[in-house]
């Protein structure tokens, strides 16, 4: 589900020749596109939805069931909205111009004399949700609405249904869809909430065909007409090109929060040494965000891009999914195709992007799980699982697991991921200070970069576990781990 699924991360990166889902239609003049279509209505990733229930249903999940909105005031049991989203993150180029954007449903059935018609409401959605967990109260992982029954802020169309199987509803969406690609959200993902606005009565219930259904005619569809212009988004990094060589180096790192462990900041000590070990992709976790100008991860892009004249693309995602606080990072100097992230239980995220090495797609994540409890290490490590699972090969997770070789959190990973240290170590090329043989990141072995067994195109070279020190001591009560790939 590239759908990417939770869709904090407000730099984010556009490919403008090619459109990665749905189906695209180009009119050249003279050579140069002067507008495109847009057809967004193949199941996730590309369209997510579900709806959501009140009363007695608020902690019901109705995902792949049909859409369904209704008004009642009476009984909040029967009270029922619908919420979708579209990735036109990864559909449409960031900051393109769109001369029209409508949203069409098909309704599957409704109540009421024939012909009847309920007003409905659009109204955009201001926080992530994930479409297999969001509630009347829950919006995905742990994380809760700010209010029951949606975070949502204007309303940008409303039309009528008809209570008449196979009638159509279409609302025009452009203003919301030009925002949302502007970059005015941060997320670029259209994120939709559909609610009866009518007076109260069983007659208001509708169905809507969902995005799984078998007939993509019936689907929700969002359609997007470019203009071939492109607006002035937020000025975001231009990427370098995708790799031409056949080598990643993927480095993980613990940075406790940007002090070393006699208490001293130590970020810039930090960015310097990742400098000196030129890695292509940075796996961070306990990464500081204190404002939208002050990360622990601009400071270090900052000074990357310094040493190696690259512009550093960044995802940073807090654990809990808020704006601030500590969180995960993964990014890269290469170019990148998309971003994502994602919330676990338990107050534990992932930060996801795509990139292109040697001709392949490269999906690489950050997480850092639990530190006290083996349950709920054993449930993230689950979520991890499914959620990785969607997104396309080839794919490398990396981050501190806080579980080490031996546990039945590790036996779980391994059974779906190759231990890069462990492959490297089998095959003569792991890499230790002498004090520290068995490559320990802390007190054991609990700093990981995986590899899925299904990323066939990607061989472990070498392993380095380093001794992170310099005049002043240790930089962090983690050392890092860089593992080399050769991409096939």
């Amino acid at each position: 589900m590239f759908e990417w699924m939770g869709e904090r991360v407000q730099r984010r990166t556009a490919r403008v020749a090619t459109v990665a889902f749905g189906a695209v239609a180009s009119l050249m003049v003279g050579g140069t596109a002067a507008a495109q279509t847009v057809v967004l209505n193949q199941p996730a990733p590309q369209v997510t939805d579900t709806t959501i229930r009140a009363g007695a249903y608020a902690h019901t999940n109705y995902d792949t069931q049909p859409l369904v909105t209704r008004r009642s005031d009476d009984d909040p049991d029967w009270t029922r909205r619908a919420l979708l989203k579209f990735d036109t993150q990864n559909t449409i180029p960031a900051g393109a111009q769109i001369s029209s954007a409508t949203l069409t449903l098909t309704v599957r059935s409704g109540l009421g004399s024939a012909g009847q018609t309920r007003p409905i409401q659009l109204l955009h959605v201001t926080q992530a949700f994930q479409e297999s967990e969001a509630t009347w109260v829950r919006r995905q992982g742990s994380s809760n609405w700010s209010a029951p029954g949606g975070d949502f802020d204007d309303a940008y169309a409303s039309a009528n249904a008809s209570n008449g199987a196979g009638s159509r509803v279409t609302f025009n969406v452009t203003s919301l869809v030009q925002r949302t690609v502007n970059g005015d959200f941060g997320s670029r993902y259209t994120r939709i909430l559909l609610a009866d606005i009518g007076p109260s009565a069983k007659e208001s219930y509708r169905e809507y065909y969902p995005s799984e259904d078998s007939t993509a005619s019936r689907r929700p569809t969002l359609t997007v007409v470019l203009s071939g212009a492109t607006a002035s988004p937020t000025p975001t990094p231009t990427p370098t090109p995708p790799s031409s060589g056949s080598t990643l180096k993927v480095l993980h790192w613990n940075i406790a929060q940007g002090y070393d462990p006699t208490g001293e900041a130590n970020i810039t000590r930090i960015a310097n040494f990742i400098a000196t070990k030129r890695p292509d992709v940075i796996s961070l976790n306990e990464a500081m965000k204190f404002s939208s100008t002050s990360s622990h991860h601009q400071q270090i892009a900052a000074r990357l891009q310094a040493v190696t004249g690259q512009t550093w693309t960044c995802v940073w995602v807090q654990k809990s999914g808020a704006a601030t606080g500590e969180g995960e990072v993964i990014m890269t100097r290469l170019g990148v195709d998309a971003t994502d992230d994602y919330l676990l239980s338990y107050a534990r995220s992932v930060a996801l992007l795509r990139v292109n090495v040697n001709g392949r797609n490269i999906t690489l994540a950050s997480t850092h799980l639990d530190h006290q409890s083996t349950s709920y290490r054993l449930t993230q490590i689950s979520q991890l699982k499914s959620y990785l699972g969607s997104q396309p090969e080839q794919r490398i997770v990396a981050g501190d697991f806080n579980a080490w070789p031996g546990t039945s959190e590790y036996s779980t990973l391994t059974a779906t991921f190759n231990d890069g240290w462990a492959v490297a170590r089998s095959g003569g090329t792991a890499y230790s200070p002498s004090n520290n043989p068995d490559g320990n990141t802390r007190n054991s072995r609990i700093d990981y970069v995986f590899s899925s067994k299904g990323a066939t195109a990607l061989r472990v070279v070498r392993a380095d576990v380093y001794d992170a020190s310099d005049s002043q001591g240790r930089m962090s009560d983690h050392q890092p781990l860089m593992v080399t790939y050769s991409v096939q």
